[in-house]
């Protein structure tokens, strides 16, 4: 399979932070910094299968559409692998683009509706400028499932995973690690045997969230919890309708999905930028803060003090430079 190759820092650092661990009472505190990936997000793991999977099947023009990271990530990966890709992201998120050179192999359309609607709108587009319309979740999990490898290879003593989701398809893709791994090892142990997931959510984007607290196994559409002005763009998925029902099945027990107010991020941001610095890990909080969240959300977690825990740092890398959003399209529906 043709494989483009992931940014000079192929594998992301595993960092233990002695700050998260005394303000948390923790036995283990490991960041797993994904911010060295060439868009800053751990997306591009996913992107790498996706385009190669692409590439594979002969397609020739293909199209992707996100809040943002994902549009990023396979256009990247596109561009390297020489094969033509639109990507729609919604108007309001112009903002998460930043570093890209406009491209007419590669355009950009600002999708000017409201998030729910931006994938009807992109899938109709597509269709009508003769794009294949990626939506592989399989290939999606792939991708995923390599840092589920990485975990074991660098901190096979965790116990709990820790991050931000909009959709899920995060925890979904390392849970497809970890049953291999289990399978392909004689004796199991650390986190292949006794691993949960504390997950967050900003709170006016917790769709997941309310439908794990309250038992449920399914969604509708008109269920999900997608604001005009979220708090975090990137975050907002209609995903939870196609992943809720695998999440349950798939998610290891003790799995908890926590929301996280605004108020509480801006609250825990100092203390939050200290465990980063210590870290290492530069992040920017006007372009995306996701990491911040979850973050947050730990701080005012109260967790057993033999836990021992890794955070998956993903998506907020500060831009090189910022292009002005006149060099892309906007697509009306």
């Amino acid at each position: 399979m043709y494989a483009p190759e992931l940014d000079d820092h192929v594998l992301p650092a595993t960092v233990r932070s002695p700050l998260l661990e005394s303000q948390l009472g923790v036995a283990e505190a490991w960041l797993v910094d994904c911010t060295g990936f060439g868009t800053g997000t751990f997306k591009d793991l996913e992107a790498a299968v996706v385009i190669a999977g692409a590439r594979e099947m002969g397609l020739t023009r293909i199209s992707v559409h996100s809040t943002g990271n994902t549009a990023l990530s396979y256009r990247q990966f596109a561009v390297r692998a020489g094969l033509p890709c639109a990507c729609y992201v919604p108007r309001q998120n112009a903002d998460k683009l930043g570093d890209i050179t406009a491209d007419p192999a590669y355009p950009v359309f600002l999708v000017d509706t409201s998030f729910p609607k931006v994938a009807k709108v992109a899938k109709d587009a597509a269709a009508r400028d003769g794009r294949h319309h990626l939506a592989p979740v399989g290939w999606k999990l792939e991708g995923k499932a390599s840092l589920a490898w990485w975990l074991y290879e660098t901190a096979p003593q965790v116990d709990l995973i820790v991050q931000t989701v909009a959709g899920g398809y995060g925890p979904l893709g390392y849970e497809t690690g970890f049953r291999r791994l289990s399978r392909a090892v004689d004796h199991p142990h650390g986190i292949l045997k006794n691993r949960r997931y504390l997950l967050f959510q900003p709170a006016d984007a917790d769709t997941l969230t309310r439908a794990w607290q309250a038992g449920h196994r399914t969604l509708a559409e008109e269920e999900l919890n997608l604001p005009d002005d979220p708090f975090e763009p990137t975050l907002q998925s209609t995903n939870p309708v196609a992943t809720l029902p695998l999440l349950r099945q798939q998610m290891p027990d003790g799995t908890v999905f926590r929301a996280v107010t605004p108020v509480a991020v801006e609250e825990a941001r100092p203390l939050a930028d200290k465990v980063l610095a210590e870290a290492g890990i530069a992040l920017d909080y006007e372009r995306e803060r996701s990491a911040y969240i979850s973050l947050a959300g730990l701080l005012t977690s109260k967790l057993e003090r033999t836990t021992k825990l890794a955070f998956i740092v993903s998506g907020s890398r500060p831009f090189q430079h910022r292009e002005s959003a006149d060099a892309w399209h906007v697509l009306l529906p």
